[in-house]
């Protein structure tokens, strides 16, 4: 069965849709642009995003204490993306698509919302890391291994 320039196939109770570059010239196109807004803008756009709000807690967020900061962090991104993922139901009742205002408001403000307590939470663990184990040689080894088994035992039980 085909549809348009993208194969369709059925595999096992599901819809496989090919959406390979080399199906058409305009497949390859939309690829490429993609490639090149992803690569020179978008991810450019999240690298300062991240930087800026990162450098923002190291100045405000208890400069001279770095324990205090890594924790504070750590402890506000954690119990913040908690309470937005179970603040997703009484807020999509609030936000609807027909409400052009209120869709634009509340979904860029989740949006900004749980990005900050993303770059909360990554900044409260490598602060913390960096505090308590040093910032060394063997330090990035020991993180890097136990980080390396912990994927590997995740790849195994859920995949």
């Amino acid at each position: 069965m085909e549809t348009g320039s993208n194969e369709v196939t059925e595999q096992k109770d599901r819809t496989v849709v090919n959406y390979s570059p080399t199906q058409s010239r305009r497949a390859l196109s939309l690829f490429v642009v993609d490639n090149i807004l992803s690569t020179a803008v978008i991810g450019p756009l999240v690298v300062f995003y991240w930087r800026g709000l990162w450098e923002l807690f190291n100045v405000y967020l208890f400069p001279d204490n770095q324990a205090a900061s890594g924790w504070t962090c750590f402890a506000i991104g954690n119990i913040g993306s908690l309470c937005i993922v179970y603040l997703q139901k009484p807020l999509a009742r609030w936000i609807h698509v027909d409400n052009a205002v209120h869709w634009i408001l509340g979904y860029h403000m989740y949006t900004y919302v749980l990005g900050g307590l993303n770059v909360c939470h990554w900044r409260g663990v490598w602060v913390l890391l960096d505090h308590y184990s040093g910032v060394n040689v063997l330090s990035s080894w020991i993180t890097f291994a136990i980080g390396r088994f912990l994927r590997y035992c995740c790849t195994t039980i859920f995949f």
